[in-house]
């Protein structure tokens, strides 16, 4: 792992990843149930992308496929229901006493980012993609901002620079966590990261400042870096 630190470092703000990091499961497989779609289709599309054999353009067709005839209401219905991971009550209670603000950076699409910053109170959104409707409210395409796992972890190191840009914040005073591959663009850009990681088998582990089981020891490392009492 890299450093341990823990002294107080001014902490400005936290950055989180959402999928697996904030929330129990994907928002791609809470669509598929909310669409009553089987699971089992979701698992092989979501096992090839791992795999590397579903990028780009097949992705993009094959989520299309997936999806065919959601509405935007069903979608945001969807998007809003996905469960929080256990802990997270108390993480978002040691960032509001600590007083700094959550950041969302996902490769989800941004209507689901942008669903999620107002459920958790969120001050910035970005996501890796976007839905497109019809005039009848139907999904008919989605716009994706990366074709694989590499893209997206170099599309979310740009959003991250961004974030310090809005917030004029250096990087050593942003906490990110995440929970995959496609957060290692986030975890080489500062040097305060916590993985998230609850069985304990993560390949990256060795990327980041912390591993972590879970939000509950995330929080307690908000709470160390911000010199403050969980609320």
């Amino acid at each position: 792992m890299k450093g341990q630190d823990t002294a107080r470092v001014g902490l400005g703000a936290v950055v989180c990843d959402i999928d697996g990091t904030l929330t129990a499961t994907s928002s791609a497989l809470a669509v598929t149930r909310a669409l009553g779609v089987p699971v089992s289709a979701h698992a092989r599309l979501y096992r090839a992308y791992r795999a590397g054999a579903l990028t780009g353009e097949s992705l993009r067709q094959a989520l299309r496929t997936l999806w065919a005839g959601a509405t935007r209401q069903r979608l945001a219905e969807a998007f809003g229901g996905v469960p929080l991971r256990s802990g997270a009550d108390r993480f978002l209670g040691a960032l509001r006493a600590a007083g700094v603000p959550l950041v969302l950076i996902t490769s989800s699409a941004q209507e689901y980012a942008d669903a999620t910053a107002g459920r958790l109170g969120a001050a910035l959104a970005h996501g890796g993609g976007r839905l497109r409707y019809g005039h009848d409210g139907v999904l008919t395409d989605l716009e994706m901002y990366a074709a694989d796992e590499a893209e997206m972890a170099a599309l979310k190191a740009r959003q991250f620079r961004a974030v310090l840009r809005t917030l004029d914040l250096p990087a050593h005073r942003v906490l990110v966590v995440g929970n995959g591959p496609n957060d290692l663009g986030l975890f080489a850009a500062t040097p305060h990261s916590v993985l998230i990681d609850p069985i304990g088998n993560s390949p990256h582990r060795h990327l980041v400042a912390h591993v972590v089981p879970g939000l509950e020891q995330a929080a307690d490392r908000v709470t160390a870096l911000a010199g403050t009492a969980a609320g």
